[in-house]
């Protein structure tokens, strides 16, 4: 699907980039036509006037106009008419042209105009204009070869047009790659979507199958009491808590990723809340002889969503005693600056990779999905935690080697406490 789809970026790139180039040589022979034409056209004006003056030689260099200078290296020719349409003075090289001249001359309304046409395969300019001398109305034509002009346009537009090929050509592959690179975020969203997909589905069907055939055999059991069924119950209840957390986590990604979730910022004790975390988790560290021991300075008030903050140290401590084998320890490290506040978990247990410590807390990311399956995790927790804390403008730092441990240190930034 995804070949496919770079397939098409580069194809629309490249249109894009060949309607770009013909955009631009069209417009660009477009902008030199028009300057060679305007610049021919004042040139022939110039030496018509010239010619009148009677300077029938040919132009001084110092009194040609920059933008003209290349029309008087091609030279010109001209020919003038008298009332009876006879040729009194004339310097042509081209003597087609007198027979040209002759046919605009009998055209009384071609007068100070300029034209263009074509002549043995030649193409020339004409600039017309009629005068008065010794009270005798004459014509004065002046010519000049413009196949240089052409010439020059056509050299740019296949100049252009080599160049522009080759940059397509050269662009296409580096599109192609491009593409992928860009496809790459949304790709690895994808698969970790699918990933999750069927992680979640296999975490809902378990529970789901397991509440079905407890609630299957409380029917076969109705007539027995209560008490006599607790065990089938409590396994409903277990379920039913899994599929609830599973359930939780994902409106918390949904409200974060359409930017629903508001936090209440308000002044609350955070010395307390982490003294409360670590009385919360006691109880599970002790289950599995883990040693829970805290460090918390006194007195450290935070201004910030109180209940956000307890999810994301809950969850870093959890992460930790999930991660830690039996008879290990677990530390809660509550420390204030100047600056910030920081929230340091440390553990002696699995410890992570370089490349695990990279991807940690991308969403549905699982270091270890076999051990994750037995511990419950979904890979969303510490997705969840660096959402919140970067929701306070903070940020998660990670210590970690292999079999040795790992130190996750929440830094929150000290804000006014009004």
């Amino acid at each position: 699907m995804f070949k496919e789809i770079k397939r098409q970026i580069t194809l629309f790139n490249t249109l894009i980039l060949i309607a770009f180039l013909l955009i631009f040589i069209l417009l660009l022979v477009f902008l030199v036509q028009w300057s060679l034409n305007l610049s021919g056209e004042m040139y022939l004006s110039q030496v018509a006037q010239s010619v009148k003056n009677g300077d029938d030689g040919a132009l001084k260099k110092e009194s040609v106009p920059k933008n003209t200078i290349v029309h008087n290296d091609i030279g010109y020719e001209y020919i003038i008419w008298d009332s009876n349409h006879n040729v009194e003075q004339m310097k042509i090289k081209n003597n087609s042209l007198i027979m040209q001249g002759y046919e605009y001359d009998l055209k009384s309304d071609f007068n100070d105009d300029y034209k263009i046409f074509n002549l043995d395969d030649v193409s020339y300019r004409i600039y017309s204009i009629k005068m008065n001398e010794n009270n005798q109305e004459k014509t004065l034509q002046v010519f000049q070869e413009i196949t240089t002009e052409q010439s020059v346009i056509r050299y740019i537009v296949f100049f252009l047009l080599f160049i522009g090929c080759g940059g397509i050509l050269l662009l296409i592959p580096i599109s192609y790659f491009l593409a992928g690179k860009s496809l790459q975020p949304i790709k690895e969203t994808f698969e970790n979507q699918k990933k999750f997909i069927a992680d979640a589905s296999h975490e809902l069907r378990t529970p789901l199958t397991v509440i079905q055939t407890n609630v299957e055999v409380l029917k076969l059991k109705e007539d027995e009491v209560l008490s006599d069924n607790l065990r089938w119950l409590n396994n409903i209840s277990v379920e039913s808590e899994t599929m609830s957390k599973l359930v939780s986590e994902l409106l918390n990604i949904a409200q974060a990723d359409n930017k629903k979730i508001v936090l209440e910022r308000k002044v609350f004790d955070l010395s307390a809340l982490c003294a409360e975390i670590i009385d919360l988790m006691f109880d599970i560290a002790l289950e599995k002889d883990i040693t829970l021991k805290a460090e918390i300075q006194e007195n450290v008030d935070y201004k910030g969503d109180e209940e956000k903050i307890k999810q994301a140290i809950r969850i870093l401590v959890d992460n930790a005693i999930k991660y830690t084998a039996k008879n290990g320890v677990v530390s809660l490290k509550l420390m204030e600056s100047l600056r910030s506040v920081c929230i340091s978990v440390k553990d002696n247990g699995v410890g992570l990779s370089n490349e695990d410590q990279k991807k940690i807390f991308s969403r549905f990311y699982r270091v270890d999905d076999a051990r994750n399956h037995k511990t419950g995790g979904f890979g969303l927790g510490l997705n969840i935690a660096d959402m919140v804390v970067k929701q306070h403008n903070g940020k998660i730092k990670i210590e970690s080697e292999l079999n040795v441990g790992s130190t996750f240190t929440i830094v929150l930034p000290k804000t006014t406490l009004k």
